[in-house]
């Protein structure tokens, strides 16, 4: 076990089917953030923790999972290796029904669509949101995804206008992909340049800066406190 900031770090599993959960020290957790990262970004340790120590004060659990072994694992073996780190994780904090939300950053952007959409098939409690930032093509993740699975979660999918790594491809086939969900249950938010913030692939690394953290911290604590009033 590791201490953070606002809570403790605790690895279950190993490999690439490892998950870190992240706990609270203060207060009683409400909900639960499943966070998928990027590509190699595979420890909850560098720009991501001080978002996950603050979701930790927010009162959510943080389940972080691994999916990769290494640097050089193809994309379409990340699902297989997520489903138990999933189940793994939540066998680890005894879920008892609190509400999930799915956030992920570029390849981890398409694995929480592809969680949503699998959740019933891996046998792990479904998100009720998903937020999915400047996510890949999920074609290349998981060749036989059926995003119509999907009926009852909310997708926020942000892109980037100058983002040259993914673009804004693998967001608009996850949003076509996604035929069961009303209008209002699906939008693709585009992260615009300005003086104060340039919206390439990296910017929400950026987490010291303090627009960085308005721009992708709030959306998540928006639909973090509307899973709780549901």
């Amino acid at each position: 076990m590791i201490e953070t900031e606002r809570g403790t770090a605790t690895p279950y599993g190993t490999g690439a089917e490892q998950v870190w959960v992240l706990r609270p020290t203060a207060g009683e957790a409400k909900s639960v953030v499943v966070y998928l990262h990027g590509y190699g970004a595979y420890l909850p340790f560098a720009w991501h923790l001080r978002w996950m120590d603050h979701l930790l004060e927010k009162g959510s659990i943080v389940l972080f999972p691994r999916y990769q072994p290494g640097l050089d694992d193809p994309f379409v073996l990340t699902p297989f290796d997520l489903a138990e780190g999933l189940r793994t994780g939540f066998d680890a904090i005894e879920y008892e029904g609190e509400p999930v939300v799915a956030a992920g950053f570029s390849l981890g952007a398409a694995l929480a669509v592809i969680y949503a959409a699998r959740a019933e098939e891996w046998g792990v409690p479904p998100p009720r949101s998903v937020y999915s930032i400047f996510p890949v093509d999920p074609v290349l993740v998981d060749i036989e995804l059926d995003l119509s699975t999907i009926e009852e979660t909310s997708v926020l999918l942000l892109v980037g206008d100058h983002d040259e790594v993914v673009g804004q491809d693998g967001a608009r086939e996850i949003l076509r992909g996604l035929v069961r969900l009303p209008p209002s249950s699906k939008r693709i938010r585009v992260i615009r340049t300005t003086g104060d913030l340039f919206a390439d692939h990296e910017a929400p690394t950026a987490i010291h800066d303090p627009i960085v953290r308005e721009t992708f911290w709030t959306p998540l604590d928006r639909l973090v406190e509307a899973s709780r009033e549901d």
